[in-house]
């Protein structure tokens, strides 16, 4: 486990860029897994840059959304907006994004889809992650046991499909994104408290190959 601390969001959000691009670098063929979280955008913002500019080829990758929530008159769907903050600007084959769907008569089915197509394709090489101000790594929230896999849940008022916290760990290599003083208390809790199924997020220290990068601001408490 490494904890990497940066003085601003910007300077965070630049490491977590380079890594994920130094793995695509070293491995063309990288099976890449997206949350998609606000925090993460200047991230993002960095990793289209460098794919502009020509230094970043993504043609080889294969890229899996690991949430979605269920459609709603008010929302734009996750896949939407983690398309225009990065992939749009990549030449990423649009055969190889794959996202869970906004509807669908049978979630579990979904859930099911999303967990046998990583699989199918070797597994995830690396899989980059926000940390919610409510310490939720995509959408696992506090239980009395984790869920298997990819599952459906109700958060904030939304229904959402989201990659279960065992699904992450299978990937060879974490990449946690946490920024902003609003993070403080959630940092702690992931890094610092019992792990639990009461904190999801606390698990992912355990991984072999994971990477918590933070501002000054989030990692204030440590």
């Amino acid at each position: 486990m490494s904890v990497l601390i940066y003085p601003d969001k910007k300077m965070a959000a630049k490491a977590a860029a380079a890594l994920l691009a130094a793995q695509i670098i070293a491995k063309p063929s990288s099976v890449i897994g997206l949350d998609y979280d606000p925090t993460l955008l200047p991230c993002y913002h960095e990793l289209a840059d460098t794919a502009v500019s020509g230094l970043l080829d993504w043609s080889r990758v294969t890229v899996f959304q690991l949430c979605e929530r269920a459609k709603s008159d008010e929302a734009i769907s996750l896949r939407d907006l983690l398309w225009r903050a990065l992939l749009h600007r990549t030449n990423l084959p649009p055969k190889a994004f794959f996202a869970p769907p906004e509807e669908s008569g049978d979630w579990v089915g979904e859930c099911l889809h999303l967990e046998e197509a990583i699989l199918h394709r070797g597994g995830l090489d690396l899989a980059l992650l926000g940390l919610k101000d409510d310490a939720t790594v995509l959408f696992n929230r506090p239980a009395s046991a984790l869920a298997h896999g990819a599952h459906t849940v109700h958060y904030r008022e939304e229904r959402v499909l989201t990659a279960g916290i065992p699904t992450v760990m299978q990937a060879r290599k974490l990449i946690v994104l946490a920024t902003g003083e609003e993070r403080r208390e959630a940092v702690l809790s992931m890094l610092r408290e019992a792990i639990t199924p009461q904190r999801p997020a606390s698990f992912l220290q355990l991984h072999a190959n994971v990477t918590f990068i933070l501002d000054a601001a989030a990692a204030e408490k440590l």
